[in-house]
């Protein structure tokens, strides 16, 4: 989920971002290819489907089958706000603040279940319809499926009343009553991860009428019709729940207390947090401990940081437990460095818990730790061509509330969320993998989109990302900034899967990822991407054991949103050459001896 409380952030300490007006210059890639050589994982070519009702091409619109299968994508994840609380047994999901609080049938109706059955009870879906579509197109598109889990405590009873005119204002979602922190609780269910013996073995046809919500049994379904994760056709992997540090918040002064304040109706806590991701992550691994683990999705920065934090103009609030967490060694490792992770103390104590709790638990419970990154400076085009450098980029300094001095957050330094997090890994839990299954740059409909893109999907290869799954419309340029790496020439040719050290001597004007297939090692593949709104004059300075002689280029740039095939080279001498490339665009280079 995109957020958007931390614009009132920059409002209330009137921090306005300064737009650079860097001139473009000529720039040289350094491109080693036996040097830093290393794997990139297929999966952060990825995106999330469709649960959360905002249109975005699926399986049977605005494009459809054949649209998905064009990106030629490898990772698929259903999750988002409404996930949290889908309840597997009927299809019915409350979804929070987003649409009113409103429970309806928002997971099912987008995931391709069809429409709810007004004339059985409360049985408006077939246990699981939604998993089960999700989980049958994820076979026809060949991608591994990553599929959310609820852990926040209640989930929605029933729809209420199904077409009646909507008291949200430009909703059409059916509405429910209020949730738990009112009256009306018997709408709502409880979850349970571990079915008692008490209660009777596993059922694919669950009782609706009991309260209760059995997690082990929704697992049970899954393993039952595509066999476990290890195997061909099973869901390769769970994560648990999403964004917790959204549920729910101190209230601001314009209200917003959070996500899921009435499904979960108490400020949420650091304790529970980590026991709610705990309990789940021993219930997956007892029910398909061939599985991977993904959490715990923390909305971004701040929840990083400190789980949630709000400032209401006179004071900050945090988690009520948060004191207990903001020490040692979870703020430096016991380093005296208060950057070495950029303040994110709230990641090491969760890594350092859950691999406490795997320790206890005699197995591991965290496969990938994965967190969302909706960037605080793309907000306009000339930041959102930089912005993905605040991945990664040591020398970049985004002109965000995260970065300015006096803050207590990075204090003007660089944000590089993936190193300072693979550091947090190594430091806390060695071995987890690194997951960003939601992000977005904004820019769909201008080439700033697939600059982005492109970027984020360089720098994930490159720093060593396991997944990661685009939260937005796959279509326009965003499509482009995909297909520049997974079809760049129409037959689903890709960018190979052995990044090597690829430098370019100008950071905000240009940036350069490079890879080779070691199937065929003598072929190189370059991504040039010009961040500049001219064209700027690039020298290519390669090291490789064999003489490249000719290079065929395709590229996307702001005339079209297509990718299209460019003026190659056949003259290459001694492994250097130079090239034009066009303002604001991204090139894909083959280069061949």
């Amino acid at each position: 989920m995109r957020q958007v409380s931390l614009c009132k952030v920059l409002l209330i300490l009137g921090i306005s971002a300064e737009i650079s007006t860097t001139s473009a210059q000529n720039v040289t890639f350094s491109i080693d290819t036996q040097a830093e050589r290393k794997t990139i994982s297929p999966l952060i070519y990825g995106y999330n489907a469709y649960a959360d009702g905002t249109g975005r091409a699926g399986w049977a619109n605005q494009g459809g089958q054949a649209s998905l299968q064009s990106l030629n994508l490898r990772s698929r994840r259903l999750g988002g706000n409404n996930m949290t609380s889908y309840n597997w047994e009927n299809g019915v999901s409350n979804s929070g603040n987003d649409w009113c609080h409103s429970s309806n049938a928002g997971v099912s109706a987008t995931a391709g279940a069809g429409n709810p059955n007004s004339n059985n009870g409360l049985a408006y879906y077939t246990p699981g319809a939604a998993l089960q579509n999700f989980q049958d197109q994820s076979l026809v598109l060949g991608t591994y499926s990553l599929l959310q889990l609820p852990a926040a405590g209640k989930l929605p009873k029933d729809i209420i009343n199904l077409n009646p005119p909507s008291t949200c204002i430009g909703s059409q979602l059916w509405q429910s009553t209020a949730g738990p922190s009112n009256v009306d609780t018997a709408r709502w269910v409880n979850i349970v991860n571990d079915k008692p013996a008490a209660a009777g073995g596993l059922t694919l046809a669950p009782g609706l009428n009991d309260g209760v919500v059995y997690i082990d049994e929704e697992i049970n379904f899954l393993v039952q019709k595509y066999g476990n994760g290890a195997s061909t056709n099973g869901v390769k992997g769970y994560e648990l729940d999403n964004e917790p540090d959204l549920w729910h918040h101190w209230t601001t002064n314009s209200g917003e207390s959070g996500t899921h304040a009435n499904l979960y109706p108490t400020l949420t806590t650091v304790t529970d947090v980590l026991q709610r991701n705990i309990s789940l992550a021993n219930t997956v691994k007892r029910m398909d401990a061939s599985a991977e683990t993904f959490g715990p999705a923390i909305s971004g920065y701040l929840g990083l940081f400190s789980l949630w934090a709000v400032w209401d103009g006179s004071a900050s609030h945090q988690p009520s437990d948060w004191a207990q967490y903001n020490v040692e060694p979870y703020y430096s490792n016991n380093t005296g460095d208060r950057y070495r992770y950029n303040g994110m103390s709230m990641a090491n104590a969760y890594l350092a818990k859950m691999n406490q709790a795997s320790q206890s638990a005699g197995r591991r419970l965290l496969d990938v730790f994965s967190f969302h990154y909706y960037p605080q400076a793309s907000y306009n085009a000339t930041d959102r061509v930089q912005a993905a450098r605040s991945l990664w980029d040591a020398t970049y300094v985004e002109p965000s509330w995260i970065t300015q001095n006096g803050n207590g957050f990075t204090d003007g330094r660089s944000l590089q969320m993936l190193p300072k997090l693979q550091q947090a890994i190594n430091d806390f839990y060695p071995g987890t993998k690194l997951a960003v299954t939601e992000y977005d740059f904004g820019g769909k409909s201008d080439i700033t989109g697939a600059i982005a893109q492109a970027d984020a999907l360089g720098a994930f290869g490159k720093q060593g990302v396991y997944l990661a799954t685009y939260f937005g419309d796959t279509e326009q340029y965003i499509a482009s900034g995909f297909k520049i790496y997974r079809n760049y020439d129409g037959n689903k040719s890709v960018f190979p899967a052995t990044s090597v050290k690829a430098v370019s001597s100008n950071n905000s004007n240009a940036a350069v990822y490079a890879a080779v297939d070691l199937n065929d090692p003598n072929v190189i593949h370059v991504i040039a991407i010009n961040r500049q709104s001219s064209n700027v004059t690039s020298s290519f300075q390669l090291s490789h054991p064999v003489n490249l002689k000719y290079a065929q280029v395709w590229g996307v740039s702001g005339n079209s949103m297509n990718i299209t095939a460019r003026s190659g080279l056949s003259n290459i001498s001694k492994n250097k050459f130079s090239y034009t490339l066009p303002a604001l665009s991204v090139l894909h280079f083959v280069l061949k001896p």
